[in-house]
């Protein structure tokens, strides 16, 4: 037997609930799978909008009851009988099946192999479980949404959390000149990891001087839509997360702006590519709270408060 969380019901983070399964065996596999033995699951904000009824149930992808959860690291355990390229053993990491139900809140899962990837030795199985969407989401941002370069100046609200401190420091390797803004007692960090500057985001004078500055605003808080466009001159580019209101949308394109939406999803290139970067030490991870798998609820908690540093992870071995 092993340990899952599942959901029953939407609602707050008490629907979270441990439950013994029967653990998956090479025989539950289809060709193309691999089940692995998770040591970390990340937690996500879309995590828990999902969990309320919003984000993927809302769009339709989620019913009742599942197991929620997409970012995955642990061991290789079973594969299935066409999978190359992995082996029983191997540390991997992955987006398992997003926007569909990825089952990584559970001590074993069972996901393509398509989805997961070698885990560089460099990275402890937490920061390897906080990586995937965070940093995929980041990497789609400025590679695909739009495509960021030295000379531009890049602009990131909520640059403190989970995508917020991956995107900083993807945006410091593609060259660009990197605004964060963020709570005060994180700028050192932000600072460290690529920001060229910090920002309090209560200093609203600061923010105002940053009106038609930026060329590409990342914009990650809820509360900073209206500054973020009004950073951005005419000609650049606002990217919202999984979308943005029809008039934000309107003002961008009144304001000679383009406004554009991510909506990462499991997608092997990118995966592969922001990997690479953790492997030559590029980007990194934080990982500022660390909750048993059956404390989901409880990590939950931690970041529906919106001031986490980094990314939040469940484990079930609380080990490295």
């Amino acid at each position: 037997m092993s340990v899952k969380i599942v959901q029953q019901a939407f609602g707050g983070p008490e629907v979270l609930e441990p439950m013994n399964a029967d653990t998956p065996t090479v025989a539950d596999l289809a060709p193309d799978e691999v089940l692995v033995a998770v040591a970390a699951a990340g937690v996500n904000p879309i995590d828990v909008m999902t969990r309320e009824g919003g984000g993927m149930a809302a769009a339709g992808v989620i019913t009742l009851p599942f197991t929620p959860g997409w970012d995955v690291a642990g061991t290789v355990e079973a594969i299935g009988s066409s999978v190359t390229g992995l082996t029983v053993g191997q540390r991997v990491l992955g987006l398992a099946c997003f926007p569909k139900e990825g089952r990584a809140y559970a001590e074993y899962v069972i996901v393509p192999a398509e989805d997961v990837t070698a885990t560089p030795d460099n990275l402890t199985n937490e920061q390897a479980g906080g990586l995937p969407m965070a940093a995929m989401t980041a990497w789609q941002a400025f590679t695909d949404t739009t495509r960021v370069g030295p000379d531009q100046r890049v602009l990131i609200t909520g640059a403190g959390g989970g995508v917020g401190h991956l995107a900083v420091q993807i945006a410091h390797h593609l060259g660009a000149h990197v605004t964060a803004i963020a709570s005060t007692g994180k700028h050192e960090w932000l600072r460290g990891l690529g920001a060229d500057e910090t920002i309090d985001y209560r200093d609203n004078e600061a923010v105002a001087a940053l009106t038609d500055t930026v060329d590409v605003a990342l914009n990650l808080a809820a509360g900073s839509r209206e500054s973020a466009l009004q950073s951005v001159r005419a000609g650049g580019t606002l990217i919202a997360l999984g979308g943005g209101s029809e008039d934000l949308a309107a003002q961008a394109e009144q304001a000679g702006i383009r406004f554009a939406a991510t909506h990462v999803h499991t997608q092997r290139d990118w995966l592969e590519s922001v990997v690479e970067l953790a492997a030559q030490g590029i980007i990194e991870p934080t990982v500022s709270e660390v909750f048993d798998l059956a404390e989901a609820a409880a990590a939950h908690r931690s970041v529906e408060s919106g001031h986490s540093t980094g990314k939040i992870v469940l484990s079930t071995t609380r080990q490295s």
